[in-house]
């Protein structure tokens, strides 16, 4: 069956106009955009209609020159492409001029427009459960984890080791190369990519960003959108990247904030280091060249140039730009006082 031959009527209830299920997040996606997903090689239709609107006047007054017409749903995240073109065969072949679906029709065009009475005949659906309806936020829940399970098995038959499925949450556009191994409780958000070799461990949600190949993240980090980890990294716990580029190799190890900066190839960032991007009305870049050494609890002020091969000393607040192969060093020298106890 070739798709033009298909025209797809999507109905839309009125009771949904004033709440907000069709606009919930389900995997990444709205109920709507799961439905236009699953019907996107048709030519559709979607219209608003009344439960008490009759079926066959909707499909009449709306008809093409598609010899099928689908009548489906919009409250159906489920359905697949599958789900429509096996329908649509099933009423070809059986030769009928209606289909009754779990939800739903099928209508052979030619056979019910000029009919005002027709014989209709029961499609025995190989995968009923695809006909949910998703009407609260009960069933929401209940299509989601299905919708889940189907989003992880497709990655592991791709290649992907997801140590724990059902704790796992990869939305419906996230891209993940073989050799990617997923550990319990990671959120994989949006049009998130993971390159192949990257083990992402327990606790970390990534959002929108790009990770290469061969890197670790976390376990407990967060990527924030429109950040890149390049190859051979290392973002570890409790770290905070947000739009901002990590070169080849370099290491954030531990409990550290990168903001709107650009960190060279092989650096390493030392535990609780902030780059201080916002003074409270503007957000400014800090530019990081390859090899840097950033010591443990340092500040970089933005806007801020760190040369390649440069170091900046443990517990330094660094307010102005280094050339390459210097040393930086921003703290209060330590004193000394004895005997500074009495008896």
């Amino acid at each position: 069956m070739q798709n033009d031959n298909i025209f797809v009527l999507i109905l839309s209830l009125e009771q949904y106009q004033n709440t907000n299920l069709l606009s919930q997040k389900i995997c990444g996606r709205t109920m709507t955009e799961w439905v236009q997903q699953a019907t996107a090689p048709f030519k559709t239709k979607s219209i608003m209609v009344s439960p008490e609107d009759d079926i066959i006047t909707l499909f009449k007054d709306n008809i093409t020159g598609a010899p099928f017409t689908v009548v489906t749903y919009v409250d159906m995240p489920l359905l697949t492409i599958q789900d429509i073109l096996d329908a649509v065969d099933y009423c070809f072949h059986k030769n009928v001029p209606a289909v009754k679906l779990p939800r739903g029709w099928v209508f052979n065009t030619s056979l019910v427009a000029e009919s005002e009475t027709f014989p209709v005949t029961d499609f025995m659906a190989a995968n009923k459960a695809n006909y949910q309806v998703a009407f609260n936020n009960t069933q929401i829940a209940k299509i989601r984890s299905m919708l889940q399970e189907r989003i992880n098995q497709q990655h592991i038959k791709n290649g992907v080791t997801i140590i724990d499925p059902q704790h796992t949450y990869i939305d419906a556009d996230v891209e993940l190369h073989p050799d990617v191994t997923l550990e319990p409780n990671v959120h994989l958000c949006g049009k998130t990519t993971i390159h192949s070799g990257t083990t992402i461990l327990d606790g970390c949600r990534i959002d929108n960003a790009v990770i290469g190949q061969n890197s670790q993240v976390g376990p407990n980090a967060h990527i924030r959108p429109n950040s890149s980890i390049g190859n051979g990294c290392r973002i570890g716990n409790y770290v905070e990247i947000k739009r901002s580029r990590i070169g080849d190799g370099t290491k954030v190890a531990h409990m550290t904030y990168v903001g709107d900066s650009t960190l060279g190839k092989n650096c390493n960032v030392g535990c609780g280091v902030i780059f201080c991007n916002y003074n409270g009305k503007t957000k400014s870049n800090c530019i990081v060249g390859d090899d840097a050494f950033i010591g443990s609890n340092s500040c970089l002020v933005a806007p801020l140039n760190v040369g390649a091969k440069t170091y900046i000393a443990a517990g330094s607040v660094i307010t102005e730009s280094l050339p390459a192969k210097a040393l930086g060093i921003a703290r209060a020298r330590q004193a000394i006082k004895e005997h500074y106890v009495t008896e």
